[in-house]
């Protein structure tokens, strides 16, 4: 269920309206846990860290990150959907707990449209494609050609079986009339520390973790998301432009939800403090070094993207007859 900002789900409506006067006039008094399902170092971790230097002076009081990878993110999204509703707990998810992972798993600890409150989008993280270093191309045409020469050779990193790379590793098997194998990692961090290694040959996430590859020599980028090229590379063309732009992990947005029943006032101040760090020039000035795109505002909107999102995983998982587990 998404809501409304003002509006409170009516199984939850009494527990709320007795927690409103009790949090809502002193909160917060005490530290606010956020559960984030990446590795500390990740590109995400990074930039919730850089927000809540910002918005602590305002809060008085210190969010702490709790860093739960793993599990196609199930393990994060489980504990932030289970917290008391009291706004002392809320979560930083991307589209993989809340989008993907209810067309795949049929037995989730958690319900994606009931467990959680949309309370803001974040932003989008613009995904790279990597390849190794060594990897004898330069375009993503290339590397469609050499991966159709060799089915079953190369592989990709992945956060688990049916995460979003996992599932565009099928998707560019079919296009590209070849099979590609999936290599899990933790998070982000781990899968370039592997495409430094040699030991993965594609890499499709969040750009902003290979650029010191890049710089190194250590690895090559094919493409990017987003509408338009990157200014640091205006030779590299868009996943849309090579024809891979539907990709499920092609746009990664990242946003900020909390338990269903958190009150209403808790939500609209978290949103107000989180978009007011967003769209601050400086604070945008950062994200766009590390590759990202901020994208905050209402908790409705958020909460649309989910549903149109939802429906366009599904759509992709009956297309490609993925079987549920």
């Amino acid at each position: 269920m998404h809501l409304r900002p003002g509006r409170v789900p009516f199984l939850f409506a009494a527990a709320a309206l007795a927690a409103t006067p009790a949090y809502g006039q002193v909160w917060p008094a005490r530290p606010i846990r956020v559960f984030l399902p990446q590795p500390a170092g990740a590109g995400v971790d990074i930039v919730l860290r850089k927000a809540i230097e910002d918005m602590q002076p305002r809060l008085g009081q210190p969010l702490i990150v709790e860093n739960r990878p793993g599990g196609n993110s199930v393990v994060a999204a489980e504990a932030c959907a289970h917290a008391a509703p009291d706004g002392y707990t809320i979560c930083v998810l991307n589209s993989d707990p809340l989008v993907v992972n209810p067309h795949l798993f049929s037995k989730l600890p958690y319900d994606a449209q009931k467990d959680f409150r949309p309370i803001t989008s974040l932003y989008y993280i613009l995904t790279g494609m990597f390849v190794k270093a060594s990897a004898p191309v330069n375009s993503v045409k290339e590397l469609a050609a050499y991966a159709a020469a060799r089915p079953g050779k190369l592989n990709i990193g992945t956060f688990g079986p049916k995460s979003s790379p996992d599932m565009s590793r099928l998707l560019m098997g079919e296009r590209w009339n070849t099979s590609i194998v999936g290599i899990p990692y933790k998070g982000g961090p781990q899968i370039f520390q592997g495409l430094a290694a040699g030991e993965i040959d594609i890499v499709l996430i969040g750009a902003y973790g290979g650029l010191g590859l890049l710089k190194a020599g250590k690895a090559k980028l094919l493409a990017v998301s987003g509408s338009r090229r990157l200014s640091m590379f205006p030779e590299v063309p868009t996943l849309e432009e090579t024809g891979l732009g539907d990709l499920p992990s092609g746009q990664s947005w990242w946003g900020l939800l909390g338990p269903a029943a958190i009150p209403d006032p808790i939500a609209r101040r978290l949103n107000s403090e989180f978009v007011r760090t967003f769209r601050d020039p400086k604070f945008m000035e950062f994200l766009n070094s590390q590759v990202t795109e901020p994208n905050v505002g209402a908790a409705e909107a958020f909460a649309d993207t989910i549903r149109r999102d939802t429906d366009r995983v599904g759509r992709f998982v009956k297309r490609y007859k993925i079987a549920k587990e």
